[in-house]
């Protein structure tokens, strides 16, 4: 990605599965995807319909390996690898390659978020991106398991928070 990269938000919501995923959302994820390079690993935690994960296909350099994990069923986004089940048992067995972009967006309780950040984390190259979505008051859940996180592993952290707006998204920099 150079400095002169553009992304047309409107154009990748117009392109993207349907779902709950804003505009101000593809803010935070699609910088991180479009760095990746052939031979990088994206991989998303609660894929639900597929449109973020859309997202990150549409974004991602050819190579770019990008990987959906949920209990529901797969979503078929072309150019997508997906993994049908619980996040934490399909951390168990996952043999892809570390992991440069996470995005976690499963379970949104304290227990489901801090189970999803203990069971991937590990897969996470050094140096790797942690991404949340809705880290915000009306999921306290996300925000204490979030912020337990940065603190124990003393990460940079960033909040993008827009008001007015129900959407929140979190980078952590490892």
């Amino acid at each position: 990605m150079t400095i002169d990269t553009f992304f047309d938000y409107e154009e990748l919501d117009r392109n993207a599965r349907p779902g709950a995923f804003s505009t101000l959302d593809m803010e935070v994820l699609v910088p991180e995807v479009a760095k990746l390079v052939p031979g990088d690993i994206y991989l998303e935690v609660g894929v639900d319909k597929g449109k973020s994960l859309s997202v990150a296909r549409m974004v991602a350099k050819e190579k770019v390996k990008v990987i959906g994990v949920d209990l529901k069923v797969d979503p078929q986004v072309k150019g997508t690898v997906f993994y049908q089940g619980d996040s934490v048992e399909v951390a168990k067995i996952y043999n892809d390659g570390l992991i440069s972009v996470l995005f976690i967006d499963g379970d949104h309780s304290y227990l489901g978020v801090k189970r999803d950040i203990d069971a991937w984390y590990p897969h996470v190259k050094e140096h790797g991106v942690i991404l949340f979505h809705d880290c915000d008051e009306s999921s306290p859940g996300v925000m204490w398991a979030v912020s337990e996180f940065v603190y124990t592993h003393d990460c940079g952290f960033f909040l993008y928070k827009y008001n007015n707006k129900n959407t929140s998204m979190a980078r952590v920099l490892l």
